[in-house]
């Protein structure tokens, strides 16, 4: 027989044991490409598939039953091997008349739909994150957990600080593996939707229900885990959880604002277990960084936001969230105001927020900024409103320029007073000169920020 008659004495017997819906969906688009003959006791059946989704679900769901009738119809042992052979056509539509399906849109629709059932963030994926320096190896574990998961590290750790991307990275690598098997039982929560999931399902005698929910899934994505430490109880429930995942050769993924050994109530069975999966961190977002994610967010949203806007943004705040909230609020005021999106009027909102900076305390006075500068470039504050033009005095004259304006917003004239009588065009000049520059320079970015600091932290 050759391998056409053994895929058509196949197909009637596939299509017996599955609704017409099923059959036309997952059978009818399979090629038989091949049918090779190993030994006297052994062959080899070859399927083609229009797509990895396609292959992956026959091979989850019927490669058992095709491969047990192949060996009825060949009369001897018959192993089944999957290719991907996609044809040259607009879509890979099947014909089956009244069941003709688009396969990649089933794959998508069926990947979308898990996406919403399992909660997680539709733009927290890959594609949407920005790597640097400062989480790259983050990055490349969240790659390499979604590609095997449970297989390379059953146990992924990621810690850091707030708004530096845990959560968006943790998603990601569900989101992959969904795109890969939408019908993996994949559970998203927080540290404190777990524990509220607890105390309900024991106030209502539903622990069976929950235990079903998370025991018997094949990953499990928990954010913010430290929130579970000093509760025995959420603890212990946790303990079985994960226990029950690890057995089944499941995937877990926790994130966490410090490390397992400064959780403060953490039992130490659970600490032993967080120590012993693969342990990585996120640390601050570099310039660069914030920059790329602007531009990212801004793509998304679907603003047109300059590079040097960007630069101009990223150079004054740190924290991602406040990356965010900043650029909906620019956005927000560049649409009611009709102005262009330009580097001017970034800068000029900027100066109308508190941004990162906590100055709810006494109001800063234009002297404490210029006394403030010299010391920190250790020169006298007579330099700074002197005529000298040395290189050492002009540059932090300048960032007393910048100060004045950005953080106290005085007029104008009032700053070329305090700054030995100089006229207005010379503040605007030695303020936009720093506001250029600290878009470009990583030592101007964290000398200002240092003096800031000193500021509002009262000398």
């Amino acid at each position: 027989m050759d391998v056409q008659d053994v895929w058509s004495t196949i197909l009637p017997q596939l299509e017996l044991s599955l609704s017409p819906g099923k059959f036309a969906t997952w059978i009818t688009p399979i090629k038989a490409l091949d049918l090779k003959e190993v030994d006297n006791s052994r062959s080899i059946l070859e399927l083609g598939f229009p797509s990895v989704f396609h292959k992956n679900q026959v091979e989850d769901k019927y490669l058992g039953q095709i491969q047990q009738l192949a060996e009825i119809v060949i009369g001897k042992k018959c192993e089944v091997q999957l290719s991907i052979r996609q044809e040259k056509t607009e879509t890979n539509k099947t014909e089956g008349g009244l069941f003709s399906v688009n396969v990649e849109k089933i794959a998508t629709e069926a990947y979308e739909g898990s996406v919403y059932r399992t909660g997680l963030n539709a733009h927290f994926t890959f594609d949407n994150f920005a790597v640097s320096s400062s989480n790259e190896v983050a990055h490349a574990a969240a790659k390499a957990v979604a590609k095997q998961p449970g297989q390379m590290y059953h146990l992924l750790f990621i810690y850091g600080g707030v708004g530096v991307g845990k959560t968006h990275l943790m998603q990601a690598a569900g989101h992959e593996i969904l795109r890969k098997n939408p019908d993996t039982r994949l559970v998203y929560c927080t540290g404190e939707e777990f524990t509220n999931e607890i105390i309900e399902a024991i106030r209502g005698r539903s622990t069976a229900n929950f235990r079903q929910k998370y025991r018997k899934a094949k990953a499990l994505l928990l954010d913010d885990v430290q929130f579970i430490g000093g509760k025995d109880t959420v603890q212990e429930e946790f303990f079985h959880t994960f226990n029950a995942i690890n057995k089944e050769g499941g995937q877990v993924i926790l994130t966490s604002d410090r490390l397992p050994r400064e959780i403060v109530g953490l039992e130490d069975r659970l600490r032993s277990r967080f120590e012993g999966g693969l342990t990585v961190d996120v640390q601050e977002p570099t310039f660069e960084l914030r920059a790329a994610i602007l531009l990212i967010k801004a793509q998304q949203l679907k603003i047109n936001l300059p590079i040097r806007v960007a630069q101009a943004i990223a150079a004054n705040i740190v924290s991602v969230r406040g990356l965010e909230g900043f650029l909906l609020k620019i956005n927000s005021e560049q649409l009611t105001r009709k102005e262009p999106l330009t580097e001017e009027f970034a800068l000029a909102l900027l100066g109308k927020i508190t941004g990162e900076v906590d100055n709810h305390g006494p109001r800063l006075s234009a002297n404490q900024v210029v006394k403030e500068v010299a010391d920190f470039y250790q020169i006298k504050t007579s330099d700074l409103k002197g005529e000298r033009r040395q290189k050492k005095i002009v540059m932090p004259r300048q960032i007393a320029m910048y100060l004045l304006r950005k953080e106290l917003q005085i007029p104008l004239v009032e700053a070329g007073q305090v700054l030995g009588g100089r006229d207005h065009s010379t503040i605007i000049h030695g303020s936009d000169k720093i506001s250029a520059m600290v878009a470009e320079s990583e030592t101007l970015r964290l000398d200002i920020a240092a003096i800031r600091k000193k500021l509002y932290a009262g000398g």
